[in-house]
């Protein structure tokens, strides 16, 4: 039985002929530079021809040599880290306008393009929502404290919201506008909902910050851009008053509205009111402490970095006795 030779292998053998002329291209240049050496002393030529063939035979032979030093250059790695240098230099990526493609295809390197039919949208949501493309700044060491004072018998519940953080700019800038928003979810309209910012400070000094014209007649969501000059960071410190109805949905969201690194949590509560905890999108979740304490929820997020969007949420329920939060 005969053995049949694919195209396949027939297509590779001039690919290998050219990868063994390279790999042993020191070698042949020698040869080829000996040959003519060899023509030259056995003068089959005129003298004139033997000349120009003794010129080339040098020029070969010093290629040849050239060509082994840049083998034992090779060999010794030099030409990969030097290479290395300026593909992974800082300087040379900066001036690249084509940053997002090679991001994209670095990616589908990474995962071997395993999911073909989402990798697009895949691709979209990592590069702009949570890669700091477009972002100024982050936060960093965000303390939250809640407490709740009631909720009564027609399930409004009433609270005070307490943030305490640094705001980190980018190296690059000199100021940046912070976006501070609430909004509450409220489905029963019997009752006026309270949602009052009553402080708001940046590095201890008070501050009024201007509502936006969008959100000022409405009490459901409150939006506040705030204006910050120098390089940071920036001590915040606000604190909102809350009151509205929990009928319909009885949770309340916090999410980041951008990268947030370091989190600590505590919500106090009255002994009727049942307060569970819930992580929102995180891959590493909150860490509970402080666990023997009733009535409080403390919770600390370290080592790690919110994204946009993640955060924690609370579900509520009121009860005549108390229950034992997660």
């Amino acid at each position: 039985m005969t053995n049949k030779i694919t195209s396949k292998e027939i297509e590779s053998k001039p690919k290998q002929i050219r990868k063994f002329f390279y790999r042993h291209l020191p070698w042949v240049f020698t040869i080829i530079s000996i040959l003519i050496f060899w023509i030259v002393e056995c003068n089959f030529f005129t003298l004139k021809f033997n000349s120009i063939l003794e010129k080339f035979g040098i020029a070969i032979f010093s290629s040849g040599v050239f060509a082994a030093v840049l083998k034992s250059i090779q060999f010794t790695g030099l030409f990969k880290e030097e290479i290395e240098k300026v593909m992974l230099g800082a300087d040379f990526l900066k001036n690249r306008s084509d940053l997002p493609v090679l991001w994209r295809k670095i990616s589908q390197t990474i995962y071997k393009s395993r999911f073909p039919k989402i990798s697009e949208e895949l691709e979209n949501r990592i590069l702009n929502t949570y890669f700091p493309t477009s972002t100024e700044y982050y936060y960093e060491d965000y303390i939250v404290t809640i407490n709740i004072d009631e909720i009564d018998e027609n399930f409004v519940i009433s609270y005070t919201q307490t943030c305490k953080y640094n705001v980190i700019l980018d190296k690059d800038l000199n100021g940046t506008n912070i976006i501070l928003k609430t909004a509450i979810s409220q489905l029963d309209e019997a009752s006026k909902p309270i949602n009052d910012l009553i402080f708001f400070k940046v590095n201890g000094e008070d501050l009024n910050p201007k509502e936006d014209q969008a959100t000022l007649d409405d009490e459901d969501a409150k939006k506040f851009t705030i204006p910050l000059t120098g390089n940071g960071p920036f001590k915040v410190h606000s604190k909102f008053k809350r009151k509205y109805s929990l009928k319909g949905e009885n949770y309340k969201l916090f999410r980041m509205n951008t990268f947030t690194r370091n989190m600590d949590v505590t919500i106090s509560y009255p002994p009727h009111v049942c307060v569970s905890f819930f992580n929102i999108g995180n891959v590493n979740f909150f860490e509970k402490n402080h666990t023997e304490i009733k009535n409080l929820i403390s919770r600390s997020h370290r080592n790690d970095v919110i994204l946009p969007y993640q955060g924690f949420g609370m579900s509520f329920e009121r009860n005549n006795i108390n229950v034992k939060s997660e």
